[in-house]
């Protein structure tokens, strides 16, 4: 009976082995993605290909946008992904709601989803985590490598500054309160990486409405804001009580920036940060032979062009 025994573990281990690795070894063709940033590492890796539906968040590259939609990302369809029939769902730690997250789990589809928040640092890891989903390992390691240029040029820039300028950033303006980064956000964490300090994070933490005396009380040097859909927001901030008198209006310091570009955390935003720390310190220089790959945002800037 022991050998009987042995040969029958063994099989079943054999078995069980080859099954894990088939599953290990199975490279995704039809993926949906769940994230902005997702999208666009995808097709930066070059396997956009394999992308047949997405949120729509997913505006980088221009493309993407004409792939079948799920929804918004925090807002995404159980129903709407499944009938693309994916073998691989990719999703952003904010996908939602967490019912069709839910139910998306129960019925056994390959679903992953990022259970960290982004941040500028962690780029790098997820380019390749990503990669490795699509199997791809050895482009994730060039993607994630190539943005050592933006890193080392954003340290050169720093190194010739010790001047740190008072800087608001406006998500947006809703009903003629515009709603600023505090502490704790992704903007606040891109001002300090830029060499600015944000003004507004001692007083208030997320994403908040600014009263016109709170604005006023805090006088910015510079504002940052973003453009959305062929706005001017710059004029728009301009006339706002909250800062027509500031020193950011007066010295014409209010610059606009491309959300997903600076905020989506994905294969462009160290550029976008070089171009941020830029902003804040315009007598700085640039490491002689960098190039800005992707559009930047500021009207300074002029730059080789590139997209995926």
């Amino acid at each position: 009976m022991k050998p009987l025994l042995s040969y029958l573990i063994f099989i079943t281990l054999a078995v069980t082995s080859q099954c894990v690795f088939a599953k290990q070894s199975t490279t995704p063709h039809r993926v949906v993605v769940s994230g902005g940033s997702i999208t666009e590492i995808i097709y930066a890796l070059d396997e956009q290909q394999r992308i047949i539906g997405v949120d729509s968040t997913s505006v980088f590259p221009a493309q993407a946008k004409e792939k079948p939609q799920i929804g918004y990302v925090r807002r995404i369809s159980a129903e709407g992904v499944l009938s693309l029939n994916p073998d691989l769902v990719i999703g952003e730690a904010d996908t939602g709601p967490k019912k069709v997250v839910e139910q998306l789990k129960q019925t056994g589809i390959n679903l992953v989803i990022f259970d960290e928040n982004d941040n500028l640092g962690g780029i790098e890891n997820k380019i390749k985590k990503i990669a490795n989903l699509l199997n791809v390992d050895q482009k994730g390691d060039a993607l994630a490598q190539s943005l050592q240029v933006d890193r080392d040029a954003l340290s050169y820039i720093l190194q010739q500054t010790t001047i740190k300028p008072r800087v608001l950033f406006v998500l947006s303006v809703r009903n003629s309160q515009p709603i600023v980064a505090g502490a704790g956000t992704s903007a606040d964490e891109l001002i300090n990486a830029a060499g600015g300090i944000n003004v507004a994070a001692n007083a208030i933490n997320n994403w908040k409405p600014l009263s016109t005396e709170a604005a006023l009380a805090i006088n910015p040097d510079v504002i940052i804001t973003m453009g959305r859909h062929g706005d001017d927001p710059l004029v728009k901030l301009e006339k706002l009580a909250h800062f027509k008198f500031s020193n950011a209006v007066k010295n014409g310091q209010v610059h606009s920036f491309d959300g997903s570009y600076l905020l989506g955390m994905g294969p462009r935003t160290p550029q976008a940060v070089v171009e941020l720390a830029h902003t804040f310190h315009p007598s700085a220089q640039l490491p002689q032979g960098y190039q800005y790959r992707f559009a930047p945002s500021a009207n300074n800037v002029t730059a080789q062009l590139s997209e995926y």
